[in-house]
């Protein structure tokens, strides 16, 4: 727990300090966790017996490209990448001598590269996001962007619910919610977790002055406590699978990057679009 605190206090303002700076910073920082997302996810279905090709690195950083010109181009560029994808992947196994394997191993590159790549990507188009304007609010001597603002509502309703879960599970766990994959999870954890994820959905509201009312704001942190706890259950799923503990050591108690960043690839998509149906 100590290490967990530790390494949380050290990274969270680091990661709000770059998201607050806008681009070209967010962009890097993105593609550095695509790469290590992909990095781990790769490893992971190697301790399975599976062999993904590094073909996954490309395809991956391909979605990055399409959400950083998006804001650029007429056209789906989301649709391009993926495209590109399925065809770089599938040409890069005809080109091999050896194809025994090659049915699981485009699968699986293919998979890697959109689980940690495309989806880690919406947190470039969450921070591009610069309409509706925010609203007068506590923070506004900070010059925070309309964009920031959403990113720092996902980290918001994600880090709550993780934390309130934890806390819950620990004072109140009796049920466990999916023993196969996660035997410390509890559904009192998880209502905790979601009590947690509503109030700082409502919370940054007023504190960011985004451009919603404050039920919206308790749907956003409703959603990222469910589709939170579904990525962090996902990805033990995947490990369990493969039959590892954690995907890397990268960050001191947390194990690799996807277990620190597991719940925000299914929140990150999912309030991107809320908040889009939401501010239209």
């Amino acid at each position: 727990m100590l290490q967990r605190i530790i390494s949380a206090l050290v990274l969270a303002p680091l990661v709000l300090l770059i998201v607050w700076a806008g681009q070209p910073w967010t962009t890097i920082v993105v593609a550095a966790a695509v790469v290590i997302s992909v990095r781990e996810i790769s490893c992971i279905f190697a301790a399975a017996g599976h062999h993904p090709r590094r073909t996954s690195y490309v395809a991956a950083l391909g979605f990055l490209a399409a959400a950083v010109l998006d804001r650029y181009s007429a056209i789906d560029l989301a649709g391009v990448a993926l495209a590109g994808a399925v065809l770089l992947t599938l040409v890069a196994e005809l080109a091999r001598a050896d194809r025994s394997d090659s049915l699981r191993s485009w699968a699986l590159t293919l998979a890697g590269a959109v689980y940690a790549g495309w989806l880690l990507c919406y947190f470039i188009l969450l921070r591009d996001l610069s309409a509706p304007p925010l609203r007068s609010h506590p923070l506004s001597a900070l010059a925070i962007e309309p964009g920031a603002a959403w990113v720092y509502l996902v980290f918001a309703v994600t880090w709550a619910s993780d934390t309130g879960a934890y806390f819950a599970g620990r004072a109140l766990g009796r049920h466990h919610m999916a023993p196969q994959l996660s035997p410390k999870k509890t559904w009192e954890g998880f209502a905790g977790g979601l009590l947690a994820s509503v109030g700082a959905g409502i919370g940054m509201v007023p504190l960011l002055g985004l451009p919603v009312s404050l039920l919206a704001g308790a749907l956003l942190g409703l959603l990222g406590g469910i589709f939170g706890t579904l990525g962090d259950l996902a990805e033990s799923l995947l490990k369990r699978q493969a039959g590892v503990k954690d995907s890397g050591a990268l960050i001191p108690g947390h194990g690799g990057l996807l277990d620190r960043i597991d719940s925000m690839l299914f929140t990150g998509p999912v309030l991107y679009y809320a908040i889009l149906l939401l501010t239209s």
